[in-house]
């Protein structure tokens, strides 16, 4: 493993970082001098942010009866992220993958669970089994709360931890705040590619420029097919191609500076029959980054003499993020007892890219005679729209029984359209350019895709629960349910436009538009045959379109037992009921793909009884024991258990399932020493442990010739994780009382991990692993196939660590911050056929934050993020199978609150 070290302009960089944190230091310490001279009219007592951030939610963990660590509005404000899995990486042992996933104590992100305002909520997503974390903008969040040892009033489905979205709710008094912004990242003073897109791109949204043309999507589902039978003529073939947008350039393009707003109003209004209150809010953020990417495929030994990748890619991605969001919340209050909240959440995010990459393939390039290039455009909108309705109630009259209730409904799109890929051909005389061209190799398409994932998730719930009191101990029984139905509908169509079907003279071009312009496509001699047949080929395969439902319904009982406020007991046990089936549809039909026995045999039903227990010492009022005990699953989502493909978007691997995968059972330990200090100071150690039963994992299969690499979903035998996560936060008065206004914060954990996939030809029985893997490989050995029968667990890293030094002005003025941040390597793709396994590298992320607030209500803050400036790279037998720029962002923004 390569060690990091720093350039000499990144010392500078971090040089200034710190610096420019210390001048903010003694800025504002020379002001308070002066102040200090003059005579003194009026004493105000002013918090120090530092207790009203990162001080704000101690209390609430220490209050906990599990062990949980919990972000404040105001912390995430404080280092200036945007999003919440952006916030979520600062949490103690939590790691971020791909600017969206949260991986906690090294467990990927299947391993963890997502609720908002404590409900199940769907993901837009096809590609992971949890909720895109980047879809919540930090305006929405009060707090952050990552529950890492399990109790029974949340869901089984626990591994890692559990996250908990808690958005902002009515204020306490009138509010209106409006926000914008400006950022500019270092790598967009790179010439970016792009193309023209639809008129309503800035809004996130395509006008239907991108769409499938429904003329085309007829042909599909006809009995001839796309490319139609001896009676399809050439005028037919040519207006299907003429339907499909082709204006997509790309051309070169300088990339605006990102912008973004948001506006918030609220009040509460008293009146004779309670207390009503609102809160609306809205943002907007148009954001564009230019990077340089390289990556590898295929690792093999073709066209080298030790080990290479047989196709590489190196150039340049341009992308435009578009992302808004609005909610709205209305609550009413009959008294102190009763309270009502209605919560709608509607987020939305756009995301546009394009790439063009010199395209390096073992066996079709020659350097200097025939070279590739590669161009594909990728287009999405995610949206979430969730609404909410909540009731607390009390019953002083009825020995203080209380009784809450929830209820919910959410839904959660994807559209993909208009996806395109295609090859040119570089035709080179003695390294002097002639021309260029689609491929010239007959298999090679320029392909399209269109793909649509649609999840409805209603859930409901309620508890119940009454307090006793007696001499020198208190204790709290309660009851609930937790119930929840998902609804999945998604399909991808795929098909190409093939070169062998174009006339050679009319391949030549460099852009799309110019080879597929209306002249060249109007033009019978365009084509090879004189129907134009041959030129379609559908690549949508069964099982590209399924349908998905499972339903949970859950009860458990608690007890919560207080003796002589030293000892608390909390425990009990949930019983979960889980069901589970996917659906393929042979392509373009509403048919089964297979019939009802086949179909039910890949359905999932199980009920468990899963306990659990937290025994806390409270050794006085600031020091704290706790021990968690706990048993819980890991269930296979619904892509997990369908044989057709994925692509992973981080490695751009196929990936599939296995239809025989099963639940994944945990048992989990946590120990952790509290130490919470009058000063708003703390400290906490803790230790875990996990036991996994059936962990599930992913394992390469060989791609053939070119083909992209392929995962599978399996069952390895057994797994096991083991740590220790340190958190502190301190000011610096031990060293000087003019010091109490600089402080330290941090964590760091560190862990091991194994899996053991269960591999052994010699004891004549085949584990799950060995099953699954035959079954995909139709093989009767795969003793072969694995490179280590037993390594780390994939995307766990070793040790994590999170920095953050900063200071409150004594005036309130002036905040300021460094925050660091930084992973240990981790497993992307575990290796195969003697391979090592591909490793993402350490990520040193450090940020600087400044914040001025000239008065009470307005605020600015500058952001200078990634200072550092390295690069996020995965690496297999020391090649770069993927790497990407990160530069450096800087961030203005300016906010008013009337």
């Amino acid at each position: 493993m390569k060690s990091f070290k720093p350039s000499s302009l990144v010392l500078c960089k971090l040089n200034c970082a710190v610096m420019a944190a210390i001048m903010g230091l003694s800025v504002n310490t020379a002001i308070a001098a002066e102040a200090e001279e003059q005579e003194i009219e009026e004493v105000v007592a002013v918090g120090q942010r530092l207790k009203g951030s990162a001080g704000a939610v101690l209390q609430e963990r220490q209050n906990q009866a599990f062990v949980a660590d919990i972000m404040g509005a105001d912390q995430i404000s404080r280092t200036g992220d945007g999003d919440a899995a952006s916030a979520l990486r600062r949490v103690t042992g939590l790691t971020l993958v791909d600017g969206k996933y949260i991986y906690v104590r090294g467990l990927g992100e299947r391993y963890s669970s997502t609720q908002l305002n404590s409900m199940y909520v769907p993901s837009p997503d096809p590609t992971r089994s949890v909720v895109p974390l980047d879809l919540f903008p930090s305006d929405i969040i009060e707090s952050l709360s990552v529950q890492k040892s399990f109790s029974p009033d949340m869901p089984a489905h626990f591994g890692g931890g559990n996250v908990n979205i808690r958005t902002k709710s009515i204020p306490s008094d009138f509010l209106f705040k409006i926000q914008l912004g400006t950022s500019y990242n270092t790598s967009n003073s790179d010439t970016g590619y792009f193309y023209s897109g639809g008129d309503d791109d800035w809004m996130g949204r395509d006008d239907g420029t991108r769409a499938l043309p429904s003329s085309i999507s007829t042909a599909l589902k006809s009995d001839a097919g796309l490319e139609g039978d001896s009676s399809t003529t050439l005028e037919q073939r040519q207006a299907l191609l003429q339907s499909l947008d082709w204006q997509v350039g790309p051309t070169e393009k300088d990339v605006d500076p990102g912008m973004n707003f948001s506006v918030a109003l609220g009040d509460r209004f008293e009146s004779e029959v309670g207390t009503f209150g609102v809160l609306a809010a809205v943002s907007y953020d148009n954001e564009w980054e230019v990077v340089k990417e390289q990556s590898g495929t295929n690792l093999g030994s073709l066209g080298c003499e030790d080990k290479c990748f047989a196709q590489t890619y190196d150039g340049i991605s341009t992308e435009q993020t578009v992302r808004w969001s609005g909610t709205l919340n209305l609550g009413y209050e009959f008294n102190n007892n009763h309270k009502f909240e209605l919560t709608n959440i509607a987020l939305h995010d756009m995301s546009d890219r394009v790439r063009n990459r010199d395209f390096f393939d073992a066996n079709e390039s020659e350097e200097g005679v025939t070279e590739l290039r590669r161009v594909d455009v990728m287009y999405e909108e995610r949206e979430m729209f969730s609404t909410q309705l909540k009731g607390t109630h009390n019953f002083p009259e009825l020995e203080n029984l209380f009784f809450d209730w929830y209820a919910g409904t959410s839904r959660a799109n994807r559209d993909a359209p208009g996806a395109l890929d295609v090859v040119f051909q570089t035709n080179l005389n003695d390294g002097v350019f002639e021309s260029e061209q689609l491929q010239d190799v007959a298999a090679t398409n320029v392909t399209r895709d269109y793909q649509t994932l649609h999840d409805d998730v209603d859930t409901y719930g309620w508890n119940m629960g009454i307090p006793f009191y007696g001499d020198g101990y208190e204790l709290e029984l309660k009851v609930g349910g937790d119930f929840s139905e998902k609804k999945r509908d998604a399909s991808n169509i795929q098909f190409g436009i093939t070169h062998r079907g174009i006339t050679d003279e009319y391949t030549f071009g460099s852009n799309i538009d110019q080879i597929f312009s209306d002249e060249n496509l109007a033009n019978s001699e365009f084509y090879t045959s004189i129907t134009g047949s041959g030129i379609f080929d559908d690549g949508t395969a069964d099982g590209d379109k399924y349908s998905a439902a499972h339903k949970l319904d859950a009860y458990y009982f608690m007890a919560d037992f207080f003796y002589e406020n030293t000892w608390r007991i909390t425990g009990g046990i949930r019983w979960e009921d889980f069901s589970q089936i996917s659906v393929p549809f042979q392509a373009h039909t509403n048919f089964f793909d297979g019939t009802i026995e086949e179909v039910s045999e890949v359905a999932i039903k199980e009920d468990n009884f899963f306990p659990s227990l937290a025994i806390t010492y409270i050794m006085d009022e600031e020091m704290q024991f706790r021990l968690n005990l706990s048993e819980t699953t890991i269930r296979p989502d619904m892509r997990d258990v369908s044989s057709t493909y994925y692509v992973d978007p981080l490695t751009e691997f196929l990936v599939r399932g296995s239809p025989t995968l099963q639940s994944s059972k945990l048992k989990n330990a946590d120990f952790r020493f509290e130490w919470y200090m009058p000063s708003g100071n703390n400290l906490s150690v803790a230790l875990f442990y996990k036991d996994i039963e059936n962990p599930i994992e992913m394992v390469e299969l060989a791609g053939v010739g070119g083909a992209a690499p392929q995962l599978l979903t399996a069952n390895a035998q057994s797994g096991e994780l083991t740590g220790i996560e340190v958190d502190f936060l301190t000011d610096f008065s031990f060293i000087h009382n003019d010091l109490s206004a600089i402080f330290l914060s941090g964590n760091v954990t560190l862990s091991d991990s194994s899996v053991e996939l269960g591999i052994n030809d010699a004891d004549g029985v085949d584990s799950l692993f060995e099953q699954q893997l035959k079954e995909a490989l139709e093989a009767d050995s795969v003793s072969n196939i694995v490179t280590n029968n037993k390594r780390r667990l994939v995307g766990h890293s070793e040790w994590v660590a999170n920095l953050q030094m900063g200071y409150d002005s004594a005036d309130g003025f002036h905040s300021t911050s460094v925050v660091y941040n930084v992973f240990g390597p981790r497993i992307i793709v575990p290796g195969t056929r003697g391979n090592e396994d591909a490793e993402e590298k350490s990520f040193h992320s450090l940020d600087l934050v400044y914040s001025y607030f000239p008065n009470f209500n307005t605020k600015v803050n500058f952001k200078v993020k990634n200072i550092l400036g390295q690069e996020k790279e995965i690496e297999q037998e020391n090649l770069t199978l993927w790497r990407q720029e990160e530069g450096t962002e800087f961030s203005l923004s300016f906010s008013y609150e009337f």
